[in-house]
């Protein structure tokens, strides 16, 4: 009895919607492989992959990587890695950078490969730096040698010259 109607339903459609419901089960399809591909890197363990991070940040940004708190896999706005309470220094230099939240924009094919690892951009968001005033010219040195896009959010800059804050 059901496969009769079901048989009498799908006759009098013409081959147009035929083709319509067919499409259906492929963008089920698509959808379904699509959230996947984005999900599954947030299972997982990103502790391993700090080394392989580190080494992207000094050859990259001149940045060493001193200490930090978690790090975490985001899919929106666009696939990234967090970096929770990060302290930077400058290679070579007497400059410390002190972040809450250090964002690794990555590429599409860097959600997964790690063996040659690049990003899109890096965002520091809630900084602070506390420089002495000696160091202000290294500090615009630095950025304006930077060849790769670095964003910079809510930066807290504090001058001292002798252990006296001048400007904040």
């Amino acid at each position: 009895m059901i496969i009769r109607i079901y048989k009498n339903i799908h006759n009098k459609y013409p081959k147009f919607f035929k083709f319509f419901f067919f499409l259906r089960y492929l963008f089920a399809i698509f959808l379904i492989a699509t959230t996947t591909f984005f999900l599954a890197p947030k299972l997982f363990n990103y502790e391993k992959k700090i080394d392989i991070i580190k080494d992207y940040l000094v050859n990259y940004y001149d940045l060493r990587l001193e200490n930090y708190s978690d790090i975490k896999f985001n899919i929106f706005p666009s696939p990234n890695l967090s970096i929770g309470n990060v302290n930077l220094k400058i290679k070579d230099k007497p400059i410390f950078l002190a972040t809450k939240d250090l964002k690794i924009f990555l590429n599409f094919k860097n959600i997964y490969d790690y063996k040659n690892f690049k990003a899109k951009k890096i965002s520091f968001s809630q900084n602070e730096i506390t420089l002495d005033m000696n160091s202000i010219k290294e500090l615009l040195n630095y950025f304006r040698k930077l060849k790769y896009n670095l964003d910079i959010k809510e930066l807290d800059l504090i001058l001292k010259k002798e252990e006296d804050s001048i400007l904040e």
